[in-house]
């Protein structure tokens, strides 16, 4: 394992060009962009909260600005991190160093120490729990260099060697697994990103995968990747500015408000903003939180909202609140509630009125596909009814 604590001094990229530099001090840390940077750059910006004309960033008391915490892993595969790194749980560009070669968009670190690569264990050779359980593991030198962020078990695939049938080569993918305590989640999460795009949603491509031991995975495409070309991606926590610890605290009023100042074609995409949130309310998506909500900058250029990702119905485990409020609900959200939302933002009544029409006719056409995921009968029930209240809200 590399001593990813004695490093002070991160080249950052952004795409294949040196952007800048990352570099601890006593207080924290400091960022700056590159002059040449700043004047080859076809963008205005190095991120959304971050322009070429940007000062130098100083953060004091955190070791990483915001920006950069958010490409970090969550949950379990953080923790497992930091035992590797042995670092502590707040030195953050330690834990930037040993896992940002590779993250969610197109910034990442220049490998200051490049680590030597294992062979991929075939699809049929391997056991996705054991394998991940071992990429945790303390005393593993195997790292799992690919940055994902969020909490969700899961590994970049590129650590398993998958037949061209299920995985193809110019596409990059994330393999994501059934927790300990929640054995329908990926099932629970295909199902909802299928009911999804039955109601008109833009959705990346998943796929079950079975290991040697017929142990489940879901295969999720990459939307950040094209022809393995990276985009540029940001939550709602990095774009602005905040902690991913923040992640629960943020409003869809907030999200907006950037949204306006971000996107090119604000009013539709704060449109678009108001339909993911209605759909995660009526499927009882009480996982809806800042850093589900992301922006990416398309190869044209246009900044729009990505494909939804990370859907679950978290009724079903007596989740039912929504994770961010709108207007301060986060439960019992009425139509009015988006009609004035959207009013405020001069999305016109007729515009927001169609768009929930059209939301709600298909979602009633098509979401007894919820059903299919196991759950004990009474949990059935429950969420049955909580559907059927919700809708009534929103008709």
């Amino acid at each position: 394992m590399n001593d990813f604590k004695n490093i002070n001094k991160l080249i950052i990229y952004k795409n294949l060009d040196p952007a800048g530099i990352l570099q601890r001090t006593p207080q924290g840390c400091e960022f700056h962009l590159y002059p040449d940077y700043i004047k080859t750059s076809k963008l205005p910006y190095f991120s959304y909260c971050i322009p070429n004309n940007s000062p130098n960033i100083l953060i004091s008391g955190d070791n990483l600005p915001p920006f950069f915490a958010g490409l970090l892993p969550e949950g379990r595969r953080l923790n497992a991190l930091i035992s590797k790194v042995k670092t502590s749980s707040d030195d953050l560009f330690s834990l930037f160093a040993a896992v940002g070669t590779d993250c969610i968009g197109d910034i990442y670190v220049g490998d200051p120490l490049p680590a030597k690569i294992k062979e991929q264990p075939k699809l049929d050779e391997v056991n996705f729990y054991a394998y991940f359980e071992a990429l945790l593991d303390p005393s593993n030198s195997i790292l799992d260099n690919n940055s994902l962020a969020g909490v969700q078990e899961k590994i970049s695939a590129s650590m398993i060697s998958f037949p061209l049938n299920i995985a193809r080569k110019n596409k990059s993918y994330i393999l994501k697994l059934n927790p300990k305590d929640k054995n329908n989640l990926i099932q629970n999460e295909l199902h909802c990103l299928q009911l999804a795009k039955k109601c008109g949603f833009t959705v990346p491509k998943a796929k079950i995968v079975i290991d040697k031991d017929g142990n489940y995975g879901l295969l999720i495409e990459r939307f950040d990747r094209i022809n393995q070309q990276k985009l540029h991606q940001e939550d709602a926590c990095q774009f602005l500015n905040r902690y991913p610890a923040d992640k629960y605290r943020i409003s869809i009023n907030q999200i907006a408000d950037a949204l306006l100042h971000i996107t090119n074609a604000p009013q539709l995409e704060i449109l678009n903003l108001l339909c993911q949130y209605a759909f995660s309310y009526l499927i009882c998506n009480g996982d809806l939180h800042a850093k589900n909500i992301s922006l990416q900058t398309l190869e044209d250029g246009i900044i729009t909202l990505t494909p939804l990702y990370d859907l679950i119905c978290t009724a079903i485990y007596s989740d039912f609140r929504m994770a961010i409020k709108i207007d301060g609900r986060d439960d019992n959200i009425k139509r009015k509630t988006f009609i004035t939302f959207a009013e405020r933002y001069n999305i016109s009544k007729k515009a927001i009125n169609s768009a929930i029409d059209t939301l709600l006719e298909r979602f009633i056409r098509h979401h007894e596909c919820l059903y299919l995921i196991e759950m004990p009968e009474k949990k059935k029930n429950l969420l049955n009814q909580m559907i059927s209240r919700r809708v009534n809200d929103l008709v």
